[in-house]
């Protein structure tokens, strides 16, 4: 058996079970963003910006346009045109900074929100029961796992 397919350590092959399984679910989710992203006419790179501006959202920062470049890894000019795309589909608004009123933050409107749950809801409805039968505990081991992958990545 070759070591880089599968580990003769058991413990090790049981953790990148783990690791292949997640990048499954990687995969899926991905899949499921481009047949939004087909469905809707937009890029692939309009989606993962809405996904980063809803994010922000939830956790309450102001997502500036610098913000949004560097959370896709994107040069200012790149950005600005998904911005530019964004706006002109009536996906995205700039908004007054809540901190600073001379700069502007990006905000998905709320036919892009609706949008999303119409294409989204029923795959969230089902991950949301998913999760939901998971004991309380083991909800909060896998937070913590998913947490911690996330940090590793990056």
């Amino acid at each position: 058996m070759r070591e880089g397919v599968r580990p003769a350590d058991s413990e090790r092959a049981a953790a990148l079970e783990l690791v292949h399984l997640l990048r499954e679910v990687a995969v899926r989710l991905e899949l499921a963003a481009g047949e939004f992203a087909r469905t809707t006419g937009l890029h692939g790179t309009d989606v993962r910006a809405l996904i980063r501006l809803l994010d922000a959202e939830r956790a309450g920062l102001d997502a500036t346009p610098s913000w949004l470049a560097q959370q896709l890894g994107m040069t200012s000019q790149a950005t600005t045109a998904v911005i530019h795309r964004l706006e002109a589909a009536g996906h995205v608004e700039r908004l007054r900074s809540r901190s600073d009123g001379r700069s502007a933050h990006l905000q998905v409107s709320d036919t892009a929100i609706a949008l999303g749950w119409q294409f989204f809801g029923p795959l969230l409805d089902r991950l949301i029961a998913t999760t939901q039968a998971l004991a309380p505990g083991d909800q909060a081991l896998v937070k913590d796992y998913l947490t911690a992958v996330s940090e590793v990545l990056g």
